[in-house]
């Protein structure tokens, strides 16, 4: 009999037992013949599978199923016994074929039952999509149509009231006028029946008649004749009266129109006057109605007085309303005067506060009239205000306009300050848009310019840059910045999720500096979080294979061993085994001492047993077999035969990257038959069918015949025998315990 029908037999027999029934009543339950049943059990014939897998779900009914690898284990054995002969072996593959192709089939029908269904639900919902689409369709339509005469009605009367606005919008600017034609005459009016209120009481106290002017003199008399006959103590006690008889409008009017036609000499005098007599907001009123009135050098002329007097206030309302009022070309000069006038900060707080609120074109104009003059500077320094406070939109607008006129100096300078001054994703914003509008060169510049500040800008400009600038500035970081900026930045980037970065960063670190400040950026790293060995094991992760080899040998060349063994162990450690073994094939290329055999059969006693399967298969990738043996012959030739046994365990179930495990298994078991004893080869053999590894135990039993012949097979003999009964001894005779006893029958 065939070796592999007795196996199969074997097996089936000790599989059978397991139900505790006879061959003919399982015969009868399955509608076999019983001695076919017979034949399959002896091994005379090799049964279809249809009667082994039903033997196996019969057992599995009896509460002792079978492991998934031991049925393969049978599997494999039934395919083995087919194979010993050819009819058999080539019916049995057509009839695994033709189940196959019918399973398939059932498959596929399902399949298309199930897109039938949806084809025909899909139909059925697109029909009342469409139907609802053209009832919509049908309704937009009648609505459209009914509302059309009730649009053109609405656009007639909309039409109308665009008429009445505008009729009322002009008797809305003839009552303004009106009402301050009112206001002035209504001063004047004030002021005469003060006027004759002090001569009457003048006169009563003289006790004589005065004469009484009834003619009512016109507004514009009335204010010349009080801007000509009173001095400036008479105004700030008119002013006072006024307050009190709570005539503030009055009062107001008459400081502006004091103002407006008095010398500049005498309306610094008042408002300073106004100022001790605590008549203040008369005078802030009266100053933007100057600005709006006199011309540009009596308000640099008032502004310089008003700083004499110390009422620089004063000056600050002026510049206000310069800001506010004064065309571009005023502003300019306004600023200028200021400068001439001895009040540089003041001429350069105007030009920054136009430059902040002021429209695109205005600013651009200032800029136009005062190049390259007295005020260059506080020019530059209203392009930095401007890149402060002004949008995005705008800076990009301006910088574009300054170019266009000329002004290329200005808009680099405005450039330079928003690199300089502006939020992260505010220069990030710059720079796409000065790209997207064809200014790439100044794109560059700002990218270039915002690179130079604080490490605690970079971190939220590589998260906000979106293309390989987050890429150039880490670069650059590595280049220029001192070791403390660089441990900030890659501890950042690595809490911030960016750890692609932050590795890439640290490998520029290893590569370019020297020991000493290698030593330091761990030593920084080690009191941030997350320390130094996370780091490590992410880089070891994110980097490619090749980069981390390269990581481990720069810090292995440095002396730093600590670091470079995290990054060993983290990616020997990988159950990614091609990853692991192009990062050994790497290091043994450079000739790294972590890819001698010392070192790895080192690493290798402390694995696990999948860590260390794992290990194995990186070495026969990386076509290290001389290492591949060593580790072997270190791990296996002196362990229990159960260690070797769950390491072909762990082998055989990562089965998918196929051929590769069949060289590690071919090496292992290569060592057994060399290296391991024939009692220890035959224990082995035993153990490896136990644990369903049928395959690996027919391997090492015929590499093991070939090398010890004989020797090998007694020793085989005695250890698979070792366990049975002997016919002449006393077990042999005595009751099997297990099953039940039978019965007496009653008498």
């Amino acid at each position: 009999m065939a070796t592999e029908k007795r196996a199969l037999a074997e097996d089936l027999r000790r599989i059978f037992l397991v139900l505790g029934i006879s061959v003919r009543r399982y015969a009868a339950r399955r509608f076999l013949n019983p001695s076919s049943v017979t034949r399959y059990l002896n091994g005379e014939r090799v049964p279809p599978w249809e009667f082994v897998a039903g033997v196996i779900a019969d057992v599995q009914e009896a509460q002792a199923p079978l492991t998934p690898e031991a049925e393969a284990a049978l599997r494999d054995l039934h395919r083995a016994a087919l194979k010993s002969n050819q009819h058999s072996s080539e019916v049995q593959a057509l009839q695994d074929k033709l189940a196959e192709a019918d399973e398939e089939t059932r498959r596929i029908t399902t399949r298309q039952r199930a897109l039938e269904e949806a084809l025909l639900d899909r139909e059925g919902r697109l029909a009342k999509v469409r139907g609802r689409c053209r009832n919509l369709e049908t309704q937009l339509e009648e609505q459209r149509l009914a509302h059309r005469g009730e649009v053109e009605l609405w656009q007639g009367e909309y039409a109308r009231l665009q008429e009445e606005s505008g009729d009322l919008q002009e008797q809305v600017i003839y009552l303004q006028e009106a009402l301050a034609v009112t206001r002035a005459e209504l001063i004047a009016a004030e002021d005469r029946c003060h006027r004759l209120e002090t001569r009457l009481e003048t006169l009563q106290e003289l006790g004589g008649d005065g004469q009484e002017d009834d003619g009512p003199p016109s507004i514009m008399v009335m204010l010349e004749e009080a801007d000509r006959r009173s001095s400036v103590p008479e105004l700030v006690r008119a002013v006072g009266d006024l307050e009190l008889r709570t005539r503030k409008a009055m009062a107001s009017e008459l400081v502006r129109s004091a103002s407006q036609s008095r010398t500049i000499e005498e309306v610094a005098g008042l408002l300073s006057a106004l100022r001790q007599a605590g008549f203040d907001a008369h005078a802030q009123t009266a100053l933007p109605a100057m600005v709006m009135v006199r011309s540009v050098d009596d308000t640099s002329a008032l502004a310089r007085e008003l700083f004499r007097e110390g009422l620089e206030e004063y000056v600050l309302i002026l510049v206000q309303a310069s800001v506010k009022f004064h065309q571009p070309e005023d502003v300019a000069d306004f600023a200028l005067a200021l400068h001439r006038a001895g009040l540089p900060q003041h001429a350069e707080g105007l030009l920054g506060a136009a430059a902040v609120v002021r429209p695109v074109p205005d600013l651009v104009s200032v800029t136009l009239t005062l190049r390259s003059g007295e005020l260059d500077d506080s020019v530059v320094a209203a392009m930095a205000a401007a890149a402060a406070q002004r949008s995005v939109s705008d800076l990009v607008t301006l910088s574009i306009t300054l170019r266009d006129v000329g002004l290329a100096r200005y808009a680099d300078a405005l450039q330079l300050a928003a690199a300089a001054g502006r939020s992260a994703s505010d220069v990030a914003e710059f720079i796409r848009s000065l790209t997207r509008h064809g200014l790439e060169q100044d794109a560059e510049t700002v990218f270039a310019q915002t690179q130079n500040r604080s490490v605690g800008h970079l971190i939220p400009l590589v998260q906000t840059l979106r293309d390989n600038r987050a890429w150039l500035v880490v670069s650059r970081a590595a280049e220029c910045r001192p070791v403390d900026d660089v441990a900030v930045l890659i501890s950042e980037l690595h809490m911030t999720g960016r750890h692609q970065f932050a590795a890439n960063l640290l490998v520029l670190i290893v590569r370019m500096r020297p020991v000493g400040q290698i030593a330091k950026l761990l030593e920084n790293l080690g009191g941030m979080a997350p320390g130094p060995e996370a780091i490590m094991r992410t880089a070891a992760r994110v980097l490619t294979p090749a980069e981390a080899a390269a990581l481990l040998t720069w810090l292995e060349h440095h002396g730093l061993s600590q670091p470079a063994e995290v990054i060993f162990r983290c990616t020997v450690h990988d159950e990614l085994v091609g990853q692991a073994g192009l990062f050994l094939a790497a290091l043994a290329g450079s000739g790294s001492r972590y890819a001698s055999q010392e070192v790895l059969c080192r690493y290798a006693g402390d694995m696990e047993v999948a860590t260390l399967a794992s290990l194995m298969l990186a070495l026969e990738s990386a076509s290290l077999i001389g290492h591949l043996d060593a580790v072997i012959h270190d791990r296996y030739v002196d362990c229990p035969v159960l260690n070797v046994v769950l390491l072909a365990k762990r082998l055989d179930s990562a089965g998918g990257v196929g051929l590769r495990v069949e060289r590690v298994l071919r090496r292992v078991v290569d060592h057994m038959v060399r290296a391991r004893s024939l009692a220890d080869q035959a224990a082995l053999v035993g153990a490896l069918q136990s644990a369903g590894l049928g395959t690996i135990a027919e391997r090492l039993t015929t590499e093991a015949l070939k090398a010890y012949g004989r020797r090998f097979k007694e020793q085989l003999t005695r250890e698979q025998t070792k366990h049975e009964q002997k016919v002449m001894s006393r077990a042999f005779w005595l009751p099997d315990p297990t099953r039940p006893r039978r019965r007496s029958r009653p008498t």
